[in-house]
C-alpha cells in the first residue's frame, strides 16, 4: 500500500529536515571552532536523521491507523531499529593515542537507517529527498577545505613545561602573541622551584598552522617540552 501525501505537507516535511540541518551546523560549527571530534559534518548528519526519524514516527503509520480494528502497534519494530542500529554505528568508533574517528561514520549508519524506515513507510520522496541531502553534506564537508573557508577562528590549547623564573609567564604570553596568539589564558599546572608547567588556552586563525607555533615556541630556550592535543575531525 502506497501512503500518498499532500505536495504542502511533503514540502512541510522538507522544510523541518532543512531547519534541522542548519540548527546542527549551528551547533557543529562551534564545535568545530573548538576543535572537537563531532564537527559540523557530524552534528548536521544527526540533527537531519534525528528529523527523519521523528517524521517517520509521527506520520510514517498512517495508512495502517487508519484502518478499522488495528490490533497491534506498527511502531513498534521501527523503535527497536533505531536502537539496535545505534549500536551498530557504536562499533564504527575508535580512539588512537586520544584522537577520536568514526564519530561521522557512525552518524551516516544511523541516518541510513532513518532513510530505509521512511522508505519502508511509503515516505518516499521525503527518503530520496535525505538521502540526496546527507550525500551532498558528505561531499561538501568530506575535507577541511570548505570548512576552513567558512570557520576563521580555532581554538589553539597547550601544555606547557618551562624553566621557573619570575617573569617566565610574561615570557611566555610574549612569545605567543608574536605567533599570532590572540585572547590568551595561562593556567599554572604544576610549579617547583626549578619548573613550570602551565595549560595555555588561546584562538588562532583557522588558516595558521597549529605545528608551526609549536615548533616557534620550542625555539625558546626556556621552554622544556610542549604539548598539544585536541578531538579528532
Amino acid at each position: 500500500m502506497v501512503n500518498l501525501t499532500s505536495l504542502s505537507t511533503e514540502l512541510d516535511w522538507l522544510l523541518r529536515i532543512l531547519v534541522a540541518a542548519l540548527c546542527g551546523t549551528a551547533i557543529g560549527y562551534e564545535r568545530a571552532t573548538q576543535r572537537k571530534s563531532a564537527g559540523i559534518r557530524t552534528h548536521m548528519v544527526v540533527a537531519v536523521a534525528s528529523a527523519l526519524f521523528m517524521l517517520v514516527s509521527k506520520y510514517g503509520f498512517f495508512d495502517l491507523l487508519s484502518l478499522h480494528d488495528i490490533s497491534l502497534d506498527p511502531s513498534r519494530i521501527a523503535a527497536q531499529i533505531v536502537t539496535g542500529i545505534s549500536f551498530i554505528g557504536a562499533g564504527t568508533i575508535l580512539v588512537r593515542r586520544e584522537q577520536i574517528s568514526g564519530l561521522t561514520t557512525a552518524a551516516g549508519v544511523w541516518a541510513t537507517a532513518a532513510i530505509g524506515m521512511a522508505v519502508g513507510a511509503g515516505m518516499y520522496v521525503i527518503g530520496i529527498v535525505s538521502t540526496v541531502f546527507l550525500f551532498i553534506i558528505q561531499i561538501i564537508f568530506h575535507d577541511d577545505t570548505f570548512i576552513n573557508f567558512i570557520i576563521l577562528h580555532v581554538r589553539f590549547n597547550v601544555q606547557i613545561e618551562a624553566n621557573n623564573h619570575p617573569d617566565i609567564l610574561n615570557e611566555l604570553k610574549k612569545e605567543l602573541s608574536l605567533n599570532e596568539v590572540e585572547q590568551i589564558s595561562i593556567k599554572i599546572i604544576d610549579v617547583t622551584s626549578e619548573h613550570i608547567v602551565v595549560n595555555v588556552d588561546g584562538v588562532i586563525r583557522n588558516r595558521k598552522d597549529e605545528n608551526d607555533i609549536i615548533l616557534a615556541l620550542e625555539k625558546d630556550q626556556n621552554i622544556r617540552r610542549i604539548n598539544s592535543t585536541h578531538g579528532a575531525k
